[in-house]
C-alpha cells in the first residue's frame, strides 16, 4: 500500500514519520528507505539532513547559508551526492519488503524531473509491503498523478495531527 503523507511546510510530516519509524522497530518490522530532518542551529533552519533508515548513516542533503556546489531549489543548494546516495537507499527499500519511507517527493522531482524522481514509476506500482512518501499539501495532486496507479491513501498532516501523534503514539 502506497500511503502519501501531505501537509504544509512545518507540519510535522518528517516528525511523525520519525514516530511511526520507532513504533515499528519496537515490534520487530524492517524499515528502510531515507527521513529528511531538518538542521537547526540556534533555532533556525539551515539545512535539511538525511538518514538512512537501514544504517542510521547520516549526511546533510540541503542547506540555505552555504552553496554545496549541487543543484539549487528555492533557498536551498543541495549536495547532489547525497540525493544520489537517497535515490539508491530509497530504490532499495522499495524493492524489499520493509516498511519503505521516501522524504520527500518535492519540486525537485515533480518539476524538474531530477533528485528522486526516478522513484517515481516504482511508486506507481502497485505493491505488497507498505511505502510511506512525504510531500508538500502544494504537490499532492502532482504527485498523486503521477502515482495514480498504485491507489495511494492520502494523510492530511496538520498541527492537530501532530500534537495527538506526540500526546498519544504514532499507533493511535
Amino acid at each position: 500500500m502506497l500511503i502519501l503523507f501531505s501537509g504544509p511546510i512545518g507540519s510535522g510530516k518528517t516528525t511523525i514519520c520519525q514516530q511511526l519509524v520507532a513504533t515499528a522497530r519496537a515490534r520487530d518490522l524492517s524499515v528502510g528507505g531515507v527521513l529528511t530532518p531538518a538542521i537547526v542551529q540556534e533555532g533556525v533552519k539551515v539545512g535539511i539532513g538525511a538518514v538512512d533508515l537501514g544504517s542510521g548513516e547520516r549526511r546533510t542533503l540541503a542547506r540555505n547559508d552555504r552553496d554545496l556546489g549541487g543543484t539549487r531549489v528555492g533557498q536551498y543548494s543541495f549536495d547532489d551526492r547525497t540525493m544520489a546516495w537517497m535515490l539508491c537507499r530509497c530504490q532499495a527499500a522499495l524493492e524489499s519488503d520493509a516498511l519503505a519511507f521516501v522524504d520527500e517527493i518535492g519540486r525537485l522531482e515533480l518539476n524538474r524531473g531530477g533528485g528522486l524522481a526516478p522513484l517515481l514509476p516504482l511508486l506507481a506500482r502497485p505493491r505488497a509491503n507498505h511505502t510511506v512518501v512525504v510531500v508538500r499539501d502544494t504537490l499532492l495532486d502532482a504527485l498523486a498523478a503521477r502515482v495514480n496507479p498504485a491507489r495511494p491513501r492520502v494523510v492530511a498532516i496538520d498541527a492537530a495531527t501532530q500534537m495527538r501523534a506526540l500526546l498519544f503514539g504514532a499507533d493511535r
